[in-house]
This record gives C-alpha cells, structure tokens and sequence, in this order.
C-alpha cells in the first residue's frame, strides 16, 4: 500500500531554479579565469567552458524534470485520497439509516480501491451488524468470503496491508476506532494481490468517517429502542390502571416482550393463587398465557442468582442458556409466577434481561390486582350472603317460629276454647304471617335492585323509592345535587345503595313513618348521603350501642367503613330519624380504601 508524502515546498523549488543558474555563472567566471585561463589557450577556454554549461544545462533538466514527475504523482495520490474520502463522507451524510448507510460507504470504497470485496462489521451495537459488498459471492470466490469473515486481531490500531502467499491475495484491515472506542471493523480482499494507491492518511479517515456515522445511528437507534420502550412500559401501565381482564394484560405483555426483544416466543407462567409454593397443576387453575394460546406451569418455587429453566415451559427447546431468558414474578406472598422468552442466533445482553425484568414486574403488579379484585368480589358476595341471613332472621325467621309456637298452642287447646277465641288467635296469626310476607318481599326487592349503567345510582334509587313506596305506603322521595357518576365509584354506588336500603327498612319496621326523603349532595369537596323520616325516632343513647351490634346501624356502619367514610345518626322521641353519610373526595374515585383492602385480603 503507497505511502505518500505531503508535497514539496513548490515556492523553495521556484527559488532555487532562479538562483542556482546565477550561482552556477559565477562560479563558471570564476573557474575560467583561475584555471582555463591560465592552462589553456583561448580557444580552449571557450571550448571547455561550453562543454562544462552544456553538461550543468543536461543536469539541471534531469533534476527538474525527476522534481517534477514527482510531484505530480503525489498531486494525482492526493487527488484519489481527496476523491475516495469525499465520496464516503458523502455517503455516511445522507441522512439514511445505519445498515444503508454503510451499504453505500462500503460500495464506494470499493469501487475507488478497486478491491475484490469488502466488508464492514460493527460490533458496538446490541446485535452485531455485518455489511458485505458484493452481497453474494460467485460459487468460486468462497474462499474470499472466508477471509472476511475471519476475526480481526484487536491489536491492530491502524490499517494495515498484509499479502497471503498460500491464496496469492492481499488483505487489507481498517480499524473502525472512534476517541478511544472500536466501533467495528473493515476489510478489503484484493485478487491478483496490490496495495491500493491510497495513503494510510486517507484510509484512516475514511475509518473516522464510518465509525464517526455508526456511531451517531447507534445512539439514535438506542434513542429510538428506549422510546419504543418506554412507550409500551406507558402502555401497560395505563392498562393496569384500569380492571382488565388478567388473561388480556398478561397477553399484551408477552407479545410486547417478544416484539421489544426480538424473540421467537414468550409466555408467562403462574403459580397457584392458593398457595404460591405450589406450582399450578390444572388447565382450570391456570390464568397465563403464551403468545400462541398455550401454557405453561412454573417448576420451582425459588429463583437463585443462576435462573432456573422451567422444564415444563412450553417453548422452543435448547440447551444453550443465552438463547432463553427467565425473570421471576414476585409478590408480598412470594414467587407469582416468571415471565420467559426464547430465540436463536444471539444471546440476550444485560439491557435486555433488565427490560424482561421490568415487564415482569408489571405482570406481577397485573397478577396481584386481579387476585385482589377476585378476593374482593368474593367478599362482597359473602357480605351480601350475610345480609341476606341477617334479613331472614330478623324477619321470617322469628316470624315463622312464632307462627309455629302459636299453633302449637292452638293445637292443644281447640277442643277447650270457644270459637270466637279461636278465631282472635288465628286472626293474630294472620298478621304475624301478613307481616313476614312484607319482610320477604322487601327483602327481595333489595337483593333485586342494583346500581345500573345506564341509570347510575339516581336511576337506582328513584326506581327502588317508587317500588318501596308503593308496597310499604310510605311517600318515598329523591333530591339528588350534583353529578353522582362523576363524583362516585362504581363501588361506593353499590355500597350507598346498600345504605339506604337498610336504612329504609329500619324506617318500615319501627319508625311508623308517613314520609322519608334520601338527600344526594355531590357538589362540593365531601360527597354526602342524607335519609330523613318524620316517624316516632328512638332514644339517641341507644345509637352508639346499636352501631356495634344487631344487623341494622351496624351493617350501615360497615358498609360506610368500607368505602372511606364517615356515618352519623340524629334522632330523639316523637322528633324522627336522621342518617348521614359523608365521603371524602378522594375516596369516592380511587382504588378500594386500605381498610376494605385488608379484609379482601384475608
């Protein structure tokens, strides 16, 4: 490979053309005077002086003309290292993408080298990045694709051209070297073997060029990979906000594990909800699932600092451990499950394994809210079951025991007792059972009606005020102030409902009431519930008393707790009853109170 030097001071070459003529005269004048002269005769003089100018003439030219052709080789070498260099700074500047980039690049160098084939390597990137001109080698230059993609030797820090006798090519190898980072390699395969007429100078810019622009597409890849990134953690994020279903949520989060890693397959695996030591051993206990519809059991129920493979999960099999990746889910209780993902051809860098640790953690926080909301609504169900028993027992219940116990007695004195008598307790009996069928399908009215979505709490209420109006006979009425379903929770909707149902069946039962009014405020910062009746009220003594036991205050009272609020009830003789309830604002939009959390939980 040519090794040029800079050019010549041309200003220096000008001067001495000038001045070594002049100095050459002189001296001529001054040889002919002291030496001819004397030695010789005039004509000989003359003679010898002519064949002496004739001779420096001959050999200034000579010295010129070797100057000369010189210095134009080294203008021509500057010229094609000037030609080289520019076209693959134009070509690392065209705005294109990494691998185009170095497509174009490489394709100038090697038309301007003339070389046989070249290629370039970046091994900076997350995955390794090979470019190869000529794309595809003739069936007989395999050879050469040998060469190229044999391992360069690290301690090379500058091109270098070596000939290989044993194949009669020369090889050429450019570090890619960016400050004190090797960003990657080229190599050049020249067959017959010759060095490219291009100085060291040029081929390490040309180097600088290439490394400088992979360089900047890597950062703007990496910038562009971590935007993805964050973009779908955002996403998933804002789905766990909301109830999704868990098998939905577990099915984004693998096809984005997959799609961000470049992997072939990825699954969740889950342990048992029952017991989080206990992997999961039936189809109908399993809520993951894979990106292809299977699923999968977790194998262990501890992960050291050497990840255990699940051999029960489902994926593609290898024995190669970089080409599988495993990053546990855990929970307060212990290991949840663990979320995997396989593919070939290169392993997984640490960046990726903590991104499939971040995503794992999302299905973690994802596994534990649906078995939160599960305990929840089974919660709920055993509260409503245990309202239900309560309301049997209050009412039918006794009722029925006393209907039972009357006819007892009834039985054993028929044949004593006077008709008339006979028929007082009979009558008696009658309106025990009158009053347990009123207690029954209050009840059922109160099991029937819910909070519905098209209606919202308003709805509800103004529909179960006419229905318990018209079967109790008290004038029932609604004031609602503000917009319920913007201020309330579907949850607190529900339990509100519950409120007033109970608190109206209190009212039927002992206040003798002709009128009750429910009060709904949801304007300002408290939201509040007020139920007013003008019956016969009771002794306010008895208030916190019956709040902590019997069903009706107390069964208010939890029903307010669990949802964050606050139960206060006024009443005094013959003067009626008052039940308020308020809630925070913050309480009425947001995730289930800590207290109704903790009990779902156990």
């Amino acid at each position: 490979m040519a090794n040029q030097r800079p050019n010549g001071d041309l200003s220096r070459f000008k001067w001495a053309t000038v001045v070594l003529p002049l100095v050459f005269f002189v001296l001529l004048e001054v040889f002919r005077e002291t030496v001819l002269d004397r030695t010789m005769t005039a004509d000989e003089s003359h003679l010898a002086a002519l064949m002496i100018i004739a001779g420096a003439i001959l050999t200034f030219a000579v010295v010129v003309g070797i100057y000369l052709d010189r210095t134009q080789r080294q203008i021509v070498a500057q010229n094609k290292d000037l030609t080289v260099t520019h076209a693959v700074s134009s070509a690392v500047r065209g705005g294109l993408s990494l691998p185009e980039m170095l497509e174009q690049a490489l394709d100038r160098v090697v038309t301007q080298t003339a070389a046989l084939a070249g290629q370039v390597t970046i091994t900076a990137a997350q995955e390794p990045l090979t470019i190869r001109r000529p794309a595809a080698l003739a069936p007989g230059l395999v050879w050469v694709g040998a060469i190229l993609d044999e391992r360069p030797d690290p301690a090379v820090g500058a091109p270098r051209y070596a000939q290989r006798a044993d194949v009669d090519t020369g090889v050429l190898d450019i570090p890619l070297i960016r400050g004190a980072e090797r960003i990657g390699h080229l190599r050049l395969v020249f067959h017959p073997p010759f060095a490219p007429q291009i100085s060291d100078a040029a081929f390490t810019d040309i180097a600088g060029e290439i490394a400088g622009a992979a360089q900047l597409g890597l950062t703007m890849a990496d910038l562009h990979r971590r935007e993805r990134e964050r973009a779908v953690l955002y996403a998933v994020a804002l789905q766990l906000t909301g109830r999704n279903d868990l098998r939905e949520v577990l099915e984004t989060i693998t096809t984005h594990a997959r799609d961000l890693l470049g992997a072939e397959r990825a699954i969740v695996c889950l342990t048992d909800a029952r017991d989080p030591s206990i992997p999961v051993v039936t189809a109908q206990d399993l809520m993951a699932i894979a990106d292809d519809g299977t699923t999968c059991l977790v194998a262990h129920s501890i992960t050291p600092a050497q990840h255990l493979r699940n051999p029960d999960c489902p994926l593609i099999p290898t024995t190669d451990p970089r080409a599988w990746a495993a990053r546990p889910m855990r929970g307060p209780a212990g290991l949840l499950g663990e979320l995997c993902v396989v593919r070939a051809g290169r392993p997984f860098t640490t960046q990726e394994r903590s991104l499939l640790g971040a995503l794992a953690d999302m299905a973690a926080i994802a596994v534990r809210t649906a078995r939160l909301h599960e305990a929840e609504e089974q919660w709920t169900i055993h509260a409503e079951r245990d309202r239900i028993a309560r309301e049997l027992h209050d009412s039918l219940a006794q009722v029925l025991g006393v209907i039972h116990l009357q006819l007892r007695a009834l039985e054993s004195r028929a044949k004593d007792e006077a008709s008339h008598t006979m028929a007082a307790e009979l009558s008696g009996i009658a309106e025990t059972a009158d009053e347990a069928y009123r207690d029954v399908r209050e009840a059922i009215l109160g099991l029937r009606e819910t909070v519905r979505e098209d209606d919202g709490l308003e709805g509800s209420l103004r529909e179960y005020l006419r229905k318990y109006s018209r079967q109790t006979g008290i004038a029932a009425t609604l004031t609602c102030d503000g917009d319920a379903r913007r201020s309330l929770s579907p949850r607190v909707e529900v339990q509100l409902l519950r409120v007033v149902q109970e608190a109206l069946t209190n009212t039927r039962k002992h206040s003798r009431a002709k009128r009750v009014s429910v009060v709904m405020d949801c304007t300002g910062q408290v939201a509040s519930l007020t139920i007013v009746d003008d019956g016969v009220g009771f002794d306010p003594s008895t208030v916190a008393r019956s709040m902590e036991g019997g069903f009706g205050l107390a069964s208010m009272r939890e029903r307010v707790e669990q949802i964050g609020g606050r139960i206060a009830v006024h009443t005094a003789p013959n003067e009626g009853t008052t039940i308020r309830v308020e809630l925070d604002a913050e309480d009425t939009r947001g995730t289930p109170s800590a207290q109704a959390s903790g009990i779902a939980g156990r």
